[in-house]
């Protein structure tokens, strides 16, 4: 009887190897899908890290909006350079209020107008006292220093009155080396 197969049936591949093959290229296609999302990382079997991208600060750099100088019952001087601001918002409770951590050069008239913004004067500036302090400022991260060491440091402590019955606080660091250009620190609690 004669050979009954069909020629072109001899080199098919089995259909196993297909499969296989088929298996693998959705495999490699799902890890190139799935490595942008980190989710190896998230189902813990790889664990790809991107060290290449430096951390940012939470800071905002500039004066804050008048909105939030208005919530915060501040008044940035226009004229501040070197401006960074961090809010920090309350957890949400009746009790629990909302922080802003301001730093910005000024000039001495914008510091007389920033400490008017919270009932006081330039003359309640006490001399050597840093009333915000490095440990408060890198509780929420940011990377200011505050030098004291071979500067002229002055703070204050305020209550910031606000209509009703709540009273907002203000600590206010002042670094007054450069007299025509004080550098302001200050964390203000509404």
């Amino acid at each position: 009887m004669p050979d009954m197969t069909r020629p072109e049936r001899e080199r098919r591949p089995p259909v196993a190897l297909v499969v296989l093959t088929g298996c693998a290229f959705l495999l490699v296609a799902g890890a190139v899908l799935a490595a942008p999302l980190g989710l190896f990382g998230f189902f813990g079997l790889f664990g790809f890290k991107d060290n290449a991208l430096p951390k940012s600060s939470p800071e905002k750099h500039g004066i804050p909006g008048a909105a939030l100088q208005k919530t915060f019952r501040t008044a940035v001087p226009a004229a501040a350079r070197d401006a960074s601001y961090l809010v920090v918002p309350g957890d949400g409770s009746a009790d629990s209020g909302q922080d802003i951590y301001l730093r910005f050069r000024t000039t001495p008239a914008g510091l007389k107008e920033f400490l008017t913004s919270l009932h006081k004067t330039t003359g309640d500036l006490a001399a050597g006292d840093a009333v915000l302090d490095q440990d408060d400022i890198d509780s929420v991260g940011l990377p200011w220093k505050i030098e004291a060491k071979g500067h002229h440091i002055a703070g204050l402590y305020a209550d910031i009155p606000e209509p009703g019955d709540t009273v907002g606080t203000g600590l206010v660091t002042v670094d007054e080396t450069d007299t025509s250009a004080p550098l302001v620190y200050a964390h203000v609690t509404v």
